[in-house]
């Protein structure tokens, strides 16, 4: 399982060897130096090569950016494939979590795994225009 280190623990006015950098962030040297491979910027200009702490933790911040993928009315998250999937048989239970929002819960029509969707209440009619949603013990909505 990948690893998540935090840019938080880089100082940006401060130059890093790879070993340093590898301390600041709980990573090995050989993680720094694939890095380097995947277009972090390094000082080559003399020994020992120093890296910028503004442009590692620019590098980092990139790494961990999330990137948000929309999803369409019938598509639910995968917790098994961590991909955008639809529900087997566009079922679906909704369970509130609040008085305003809540919970889409199905299984996954790839795998059979767990989809989610988190969803508002006054959305739920517009959801069962593609899905057959029950509410808590509602069976046939």
């Amino acid at each position: 399982m990948a690893r998540r280190c935090s840019a938080r623990t880089v100082k940006v006015n401060r130059l890093y060897t790879y070993q340093e950098a590898s301390d600041a962030l709980g990573v090995t040297v050989q993680t720094i130096r694939s890095w380097r491979k995947q277009g972090l910027g390094v000082l080559t200009q003399r020994r020992p090569h120093c890296i910028m702490g503004m442009v590692l933790r620019e590098f980092i911040e990139d790494k961990t950016r999330k990137v948000k993928h929309p999803l369409a009315n019938d598509q639910f998250f995968c917790m098994s494939c961590k991909a955008p999937r639809r529900p087997y048989g566009l079922m679906a239970d909704y369970t509130a979590i609040t008085g305003t929002s809540g919970r889409l819960e199905a299984l996954c029509e790839v795998c059979e795994g767990r989809c989610l969707r988190t969803i508002r209440a006054a959305d739920i009619p517009r959801f069962r225009k593609s899905l057959d949603i029950a509410i808590g013990g509602d069976v046939d909505a």
